[in-house]
């Protein structure tokens, strides 16, 4: 991803291609003093970005991707911000490192083109693998799938009979009683399959109702993330994956305006961002779930998000 760095009068311009330009102090107290190059193993690549620090080493903004160290390095010492190469042993030390915000934390990222043509969902092993939503749900979802084939088939088989049918001009009702019984099964079946599929449609809209009413607890604003409950599992969903996480306990903090987030058990995920305390506490007491609400110093709150296991910036 192209980023563009420029300094207007005391203001470091942050421009990214389809994202508005971001300002950031280069004076006060919550000013960018840092330009943190950093890169970590993923699954299948190493992954680079680029982090903005204030003076305690908080992170102001970040953006993934790959971009010239000279350029940046030469663009720190010409404006006198101090230069960081940081190379993480573990993508989990990463996010924990992006993960401690700064009062005036944003990000910026690319967006995804949508695609050409809609997919079509169809049975494969995609649909067959363990459910992560409700057993009942995903059972409905594999009727719906069998339905929808049988509905095809009765397509075919409906049209391969009437021509088979009208293929002797000189009697056309030869053969039409077998062929009229076989029809008049098939038009059962397919009106029996619409009626299940108007019955899965409800019960689908039912669950998620349901999941919904206290089983989710989702971050405010962007990058997406949230916790659900299904089947008394705890599950981490982020924009990536979905993980299942053990934790009997939440610990709702903030410290100084704009640093909010939540730890998931203890000190085992950090979700840095906003969070709707009655939500939480909703979702708290709904899942049997300890909830703790506290405020922290700034030390604090280097103390305890320096010491987690892992993240979601």
């Amino acid at each position: 991803m192209t980023l563009a760095l420029a300094v207007d009068h005391d203001d470091l311009v942050v421009e990214v291609p389809e994202h508005p330009p971001v300002r950031l102090p280069l004076a006060g107290g919550a000013r960018v003093c840092t330009l943190l190059f950093f890169d970590y193993p993923g699954r299948s690549r190493t992954r680079y970005g680029l982090a903005l620090l204030d003076e305690s080493g908080l992170v102001i903004m970040q953006a993934p991707g790959s971009r010239s160290r000279s350029y940046l390095e030469a663009f720190a010492r010409r404006h006198g911000l101090t230069f960081e190469e940081r190379r993480f042993a573990t993508g989990e030390e990463a996010r924990v490192a992006l993960a401690r915000r700064s009062p005036g934390w944003c990000m910026v990222g690319w967006r995804m083109p949508p695609p050409a043509l809609p997919r079509l969902r169809v049975p494969g092993p995609r649909s067959l693998r363990p459910p992560k939503g409700p057993a009942k749900v995903w059972w409905r979802e594999q009727l719906l799938y069998a339905l929808m084939w049988l509905v095809l088939a009765y397509g075919a088989a409906f049209a391969t009979l009437v021509v088979l049918n009208m293929t002797n001009f000189t009697d056309v009702t030869r053969g039409m009683d077998t062929l009229g019984i076989t029809s008049l099964v098939l038009a059962g079946l397919t009106a029996t399959g619409a009626a299940a599929v108007f019955l899965v449609g409800i019960g689908r809209r039912r669950a998620r109702r349901q999941t919904a009413d206290s089983r989710e607890l989702q971050r405010q604003g962007k990058p997406h993330c949230r916790l659900v409950v299904v089947h008394d599992r705890l599950l981490l969903e982020t924009e990536r994956r979905t993980r299942e996480i053990e934790a009997d306990r939440l610990l709702l903090y903030s410290a100084d305006p704009g640093m909010t987030g939540l730890i998931v058990g203890e000190g085992r995920f950090h979700l840095p961002g906003r969070w709707d305390p009655e939500a939480a506490r909703r979702f708290a007491v709904r899942n049997g779930l300890e909830l703790e609400t506290r405020t922290l110093s700034r030390e604090e709150y280097l103390d305890l998000t320096s010491r987690v296991g892992d993240a979601v910036p």
